[in-house]
């Protein structure tokens, strides 16, 4: 399994362009794109790596590969999906958002399942180590056992383009396997897309149930503004625990009361423990891309498949149907 082929030399593809590049084992990389700026952008990045090849979308003959990132933007995933599809691929890995309606998403992971490859979806916040630790914590912890509330304040981070990695990353620590939103605003502001005037994004607000089954797990509040630039953190507060994280400063620290403590529940702020403080860094997202490619190396898949990442988009579509002036198509990318 040596073989790769990326669709799309925007700035998602070259990041996954210098992930694979970092994995010794693979022997051709072909990049496409409809834009001959964009590929003369990826040789740059490439710096004469001779095992990469790059080519206009338009005069490309499929072949087989092993694995075919699709970085392309979501108004053209059909056609890129259909193109991977023709070079009998072994597996897939699609970005997200899969489409600009729920209905598309729903066709998309049809379509795909008639094929006998492996197709996920690259909700990469479940690949941060300290997102597993996180998730080990919550589970070992008796002071984060139980019901808990969970906030994320920030800015133009975008619902499309980044509230749906925040809404699997609550699916993942949490273990839950479905959610309901209680109430909702989609801001009338539009925050502005760099992939061009004809995609933007959407902010506003969001109360959100997450359950296993018929158990609540946390109501998670979601703030996503189209009015600030700020880039907000995580509170995280259970019965007798508090986990604040600053993806900016990259640290997270930790408010617990005393495993054996017999206060009361109404004794609030007794017998806690003095802060801990720990780092919270993200990686490059290339090095998630080489770290995926390398699993898969070794017969491991670490990412969600694409019926997986079916709950995400769900949520994530019922929160933009708020909107007072789109319906059903969202020009997210």
């Amino acid at each position: 399994m040596d073989k790769v082929l990326i669709i799309g030399a925007g700035r998602m593809g070259i990041r996954h362009l210098q992930g694979v590049l970092q994995v010794k084992e693979i022997r051709e990389v072909t990049i496409l794109d409809i834009n001959q700026g964009a590929l003369t952008a990826a040789k740059d990045v490439a710096a004469g790596d001779n095992r990469v090849k790059y080519c206009a979308v338009e005069q490309f003959i499929p072949q087989p590969v092993d694995i075919c990132i699709i970085a392309s933007t979501a108004g053209n995933r059909k056609i890129s999906h259909e193109l991977a599809s023709k070079c009998h691929c072994k597996f897939i890995m699609i970005e997200k958002p899969l489409g600009q309606s729920y209905e598309e998403v729903e066709e998309l992971v049809s379509y795909f399942g008639a094929f006998s490859f492996t197709t996920v979806v690259n909700l990469n916040m479940r690949l941060y180590k300290p997102v597993i630790k996180l998730k080990q914590d919550l589970l070992a912890y008796p002071q984060f056992y139980g019901e808990k509330v969970i906030t994320l304040n920030t800015g133009t981070l975008g619902i499309g383009c980044n509230g749906i990695h925040y809404m699997d990353f609550m699916f993942f620590i949490l273990n839950a396997n479905r959610a309901e939103i209680v109430a909702a605003e989609v801001d009338d502001e539009i925050i502005p897309s760099g992939r061009g005037v004809e995609f933007c994004d959407f902010g506003g607000w969001s109360i959100v149930k997450y359950y296993n089954d018929e158990n609540l797990l946390a109501k998670v509040f979601f703030s996503m503004s189209s009015k600030s630039t700020v880039f907000g953190g995580w509170e995280i507060v259970a019965p007798c625990g508090r986990i604040i994280i600053d993806e900016i400063a990259q640290k997270r620290i930790n408010v617990l009361r005393k495993e054996d403590s017999q206060m009361p529940l109404n004794r609030y702020a007794a017998d806690y423990l003095p802060y801990t403080e720990e780092p919270f860094v993200a990686p490059f997202l290339g090095d998630l891309t080489a770290q995926w490619v390398t699993e898969l190396l070794k017969g491991n898949n670490v990412l969600p498949r694409i019926n997986e990442s079916l709950k995400a988009h769900r949520l994530m579509f019922n929160w933009l149907a708020y909107s007072k002036n789109y319906n059903k198509i969202f020009p997210i990318t």
